[in-house]
């Protein structure tokens, strides 16, 4: 009798065991699975590996076929002083070829498949991105990004239980409720030996990845005009400041690299903004368009009365616009 009391015993606390290690992925259906390296902050991160030893050097190179003056050896023909004099040429005449004489490698992460989809539509770039056919998604209500609209607010438990629960709270515990449930049931499907290609169909948008990012400066440049107007969505001015700082720090620190200036130059040449700056106009005007907060005055040209602020950190700027 005591035998058979203590076999239910521990057949029980067993199944207790397994109830509470069914949300912990156990085993793979596909030997080509892996878990997936965490992601440390649900926030976009942007790390240039690698880009071209001597960017302006390069463009001027370039432009000065145009004027006939043959460059054979960039660091004997080219002084600073002309590195400097045709990066603002380049930017006064729509000959934009030299640009792409100059390649740039990141490696960017925390940013959501929303933000991927969208990305590898520039079809100039070359892009390896973390596959979730393979890699596993243990902890996706950890990592998963929160919208915009709701970074102000803080997770059930960390908000005090005697204060009023308004209706942007109540949005986020909705938020943080769903994000478990589907990590407990994916993370349970992959226990139970459903492949991640086949159990990821239930992971969202929000999921975070990171990807490889390969493009040239004229390319980069464009993407930008086209990304950091108001009608795209937020998650791409965020991404756009870390790649500025990026460029920026390219090669600080480094002793065998002496280039670096030119990368802080690069960045602090007002070359990043929205496509209406380089037009002079709002491209985006048709009924079907999203609103603007800055495009009255771009019509205007008061180009000089707008705070990049206004659209580089405003994330409600398309809804609020008219």
């Amino acid at each position: 009798m005591e035998a058979r009391e203590r076999g239910h015993s521990e057949a029980g606390s067993a199944r207790d065991s397994q109830a509470s290690a069914s949300t912990d992925v156990q085993r793979w259906a596909d030997p080509a699975m892996f878990k997936a390296e965490p992601v440390e902050e649900a926030t976009p991160r942007v790390y240039l590996l690698s880009a071209t030893q001597d960017p302006l050097g390069a463009i001027a190179a370039a432009c000065m076929m145009y004027e006939g003056k043959v460059c054979r050896n960039i660091d004997r023909d080219v002084t600073d002083g002309m590195r400097r004099h045709y990066w603002e040429q380049v930017q006064k005449t729509h000959l934009k070829a030299p640009l792409e004489f100059v390649d740039l490698h990141f490696m960017i992460e925390g940013v959501t498949r929303s933000f991927t989809h969208q990305m590898v539509r520039q079809r100039t770039a070359v892009y390896a991105q973390e596959s979730m056919r393979f890699a596993v998604k243990e902890n996706l209500a950890a990592e998963a990004a929160l919208p915009p609209s709701l970074m102000t607010t803080a997770p059930r438990a960390e908000r005090d239980p005697s204060l009023f629960t308004d209706e942007i709270d109540a949005a986020r515990d909705t938020w943080d409720d769903t994000l478990e449930v589907i990590q407990n049931a994916y993370n349970t499907l992959v226990n139970m030996g459903v492949p991640a290609e086949d159990a990821r169909g239930l992971l969202p948008h929000a999921t975070t990845t990171r990807l490889n990012y390969k493009t040239n400066l004229r390319s980069l440049l464009d993407h930008a005009g086209n990304r950091l107007c108001t009608q795209a969505q937020f998650e791409w001015r965020f991404v756009f400041n870390e790649i500025i700082a990026e460029i920026r720090d390219y090669g600080n620190g480094d002793d065998d690299y002496t280039e670096n200036w030119q990368w802080n130059h690069i960045a602090d040449s007002n070359v990043f903004k929205p496509i209406c700056y380089t037009l002079g106009h709002c491209p985006f005007t048709a009924s079907f368009d999203r609103g603007c907060t800055i495009r009255e005055r771009v019509q205007r040209g008061e180009f000089d009365k707008i705070d990049p602020r206004e659209w580089m950190m405003d994330h409600t700027a398309a809804r609020r616009g008219g």
